[in-house]
Order: structure tokens, then C-alpha cells, then sequence
């Protein structure tokens, strides 16, 4: 190679390089460009094992949530159930008074 290149410690230059499957011989193709993925999926186990402990319904809350609600109702709602409370007398006091004016 060049006295140049030889006193910079630069290497030879290299020869071109020649893909391994450039060759239009079908001797030097690849197989896997033949083949094409046959299963990409499959549920054979899965319907087995869902069964082992049972397929169970999901869990009702016991209290509806609040959130996405109108913040003023919720507000409203919450001083009328503090506003409902009251002593079994009271009660009754109440009960009765509702019958005498549903007589009228």
C-alpha cells in the first residue's frame, strides 16, 4: 500500500464486500424467505385452566360512587340524609303528623 497511508498507520485498503446471498443461483437462497410463521396464536389451555377455580362474576359495590356526580346535589343530598335523622319518638311524631294531613 502507500508510503502515505503506511506512516499515518492506516490499514491496507480492503476489497469490496460481496453480500452472501447476492447470487440469483436459488442454490445460495435462504429458506426462510420461503417459509412464511404458520401459528401466531393459539388458546389451546386457556379455557381449561380459567375453569380450575371457576369463572366468578365480578364483586357489585355496595355503595354507588359519587364522582361524576353534580358536586351540588351530592352536597345537597348529604344535609337532607343529616337532615332525616332523628329519635324513634320522633319518629313516631312524624308519622303521625304525615297521616292526619293525608286525612285532609
Amino acid at each position: 500500500f502507500g508510503s502515505r497511508r503506511a506512516s499515518l498507520g492506516l490499514s491496507p485498503p480492503r476489497a469490496p464486500r460481496v453480500h452472501r446471498f447476492a447470487a440469483s443461483s436459488p442454490a445460495l437462497e435462504p429458506d426462510f424467505a420461503a417459509m412464511a410463521k404458520s401459528k401466531n396464536h393459539t388458546g389451546h389451555n386457556q379455557v381449561y385452566k380459567n375453569h380450575r377455580n371457576g369463572i366468578k362474576r365480578t364483586r357489585r359495590p355496595k355503595k354507588m360512587s359519587m364522582q361524576g356526580m353534580n358536586c351540588k346535589f351530592v352536597r345537597n343530598q348529604a344535609y337532607a340524609k343529616r337532615g332525616m335523622r332523628c329519635t324513634a319518638e320522633e319518629k313516631a311524631t312524624r308519622l303521625a303528623a304525615q297521616k292526619e294531613a293525608q286525612k285532609k
